[in-house]
């Protein structure tokens, strides 16, 4: 049974933190898992002498912007590595000053590298600068103190941060292993029904998961997504934002191209092209894309389209089973079944939901006056997903031309919302969106794609 107990550190002192060290942490099983405390107290838990939390440490440095600055993190981290003991006998205090301290001081520099490394999210401007600075007097008085090779791979990741370079290491896609595009014959005049599915579909995965690479960390945090910025200020979330963008301008683009063609049979082909591109999509577990193009086919102005998806289903001896619209069924199915395998590598939507739902549902402070930590950790959690999913790069080969055409596509496609006349133009009997046939009608995914886009609000 799961036991929760509240811990008061006194193992070491420290001679600026004079808040109460108060620490709440809950067992599972044989795990400490913590679930409040004090800012002095977390602090103390990062650097602790007697144990190594990696996943204490790693939610501390993605979420340490709700409840601290840069600047106060960086001077309480300076304060524990100068620490001072507690109360202690003549014999405590030399054990403490010969064993613990060196090893509270090592996990200071240790944290420090971990911070700069791996979760160095601070803006570029002269306060940050001058933190730097003063981290990097602090690595060369911890190297003459205490000389080890760790005090020293910490000056060089300081400078490397003063130079303005990135300390991280990214996954690098091998294009040797990648398939061999399938081109369409004459590129300088694309066509979309002329275009292999499975290729256009790798074309958009691929643009699709450059833009997912670009996200930082900090982007997920605060809802940044959602904040409309004031003129002259930067966007908090602009990788995001793009991703967003990117998904809606796809949705529209299907609802243009199929709206385009003024033959039935004609719009009947494009929704069946479309089909075997998202299927394709879902192989390549490019989530992010099936569920755009499926809200498009399930957009008002496509949906009631009768005829249209009546010529579909007749189409279906001579196409794929998935191109029917029952077979949109099993694409909207696919993503519950698959979506927590780990082979995914995006599906941006979802995670901000998630996102969303634990910022908006949970206090940052508990009635203690404590930081409420099990907030965060269940926001790094969910980052850090995200992190991970984006160490596994596509193995495939881009083709600029197939790229251009979509981007251009893309960017000149209206908005859904204005396309309902056109609809009623080419079919002014469509189905009655009032009392839909569920009879005759399996849903494409809309619904889901609603439940997911909910959060994803571009204020443009």
């Amino acid at each position: 049974m799961d036991q929760t107990e509240t811990k008061e550190r006194r193992d070491s002192g420290s001679h600026d933190i004079t808040s109460p060290k108060k620490l709440v942490s809950q067992y599972h099983g044989s795990v400490e898992v913590v679930r409040a405390g004090t800012l002095a107290a977390l602090v103390e838990n990062l650097t602790r002498h007697d144990k190594l939390d990696g996943s204490f440490n790693r939610t501390f440095f993605a979420t340490y912007k709700y409840f601290t600055s840069g600047a106060e993190l960086l001077g309480l981290l300076i304060d524990r590595f100068d620490c001072s003991p507690p109360t202690l006998t003549a014999t405590q205090a030399t054990e403490w000053t010969t064993q613990t301290k060196p090893l509270i001081r090592l996990r200071v520099i240790n944290v420090l590298k971990q911070w700069l490394e791996h979760f160095w999210s601070e803006p570029k401007d002269i306060d940050t600068d001058r933190n730097l600075r003063i981290l990097q007097s602090f690595a060369k008085r911890a190297t003459d103190a205490i000389g080890t090779s760790a005090t020293h791979q910490l000056l060089t990741i300081v400078q490397r941060r003063l130079a303005g370079l990135d300390c991280h290491r990214r996954s690098v896609s091998s294009i040797s292993t990648a398939p061999k595009p399938i081109l369409p014959r004459k590129l300088d005049k694309l066509q979309f029904l002329k275009i292999d599915a499975t290729e256009f579909a790798r074309q958009l995965t691929i643009m699709e998961a450059h833009m997912f690479g670009k996200v930082r960390r900090d982007e997920f945090l605060n809802k940044n997504w959602q904040k409309k910025e004031s003129s002259g200020t930067p966007e908090l979330a602009p990788n995001i934002r793009a991703l967003i963008r990117f998904s809606n301008q796809l949705s529209n683009w299907v609802g243009a191209l199929i709206l385009a063609e003024s033959d039935v049979k004609k719009r009947a082909q494009v929704i069946g092209h479309l089909v075997n591109v998202a299927n394709t999509c879902c192989q390549l577990h490019n989530y992010s894309a099936v569920v755009s193009i499926l809200a498009g086919l399930e957009s008002a102005p496509i949906y009631r389209l009768a005829r249209t998806w009546a010529m579909v289903t007749e189409l279906h001896t001579i196409t794929r089973p998935s191109v029917t619209r029952y077979g949109l069924q099993w694409h909207r199915a696919s993503l519950f079944l698959q979506l927590k395998l780990p082979v995914i590598n995006h599906s941006p939507g979802l995670f901000l939901k998630d996102l969303t739902f634990i910022e908006d549902g949970n206090p940052a402070m508990t009635p203690e006056g404590l930081i409420n930590f099990h907030k965060y950790t269940m926001l790094a959690s969910t980052i850090h997903e995200i992190q991970r999913l984006k160490e596994a790069p596509y193995s495939l080969r881009p083709v600029p031309e197939l790229q251009e055409y979509l981007v251009t596509q893309l960017q000149s496609a209206v908005d859904l919302h204005d396309m309902w006349d056109k609809s009623c133009e080419l079919e002014a009997r469509g189905r009655d969106l009032g009392n839909r046939p569920w009879d005759l009608y399996i849903p494409t995914g809309g619904m889901f794609a609603s439940m997911v886009v909910a959060c994803m609000v571009l204020d443009d």
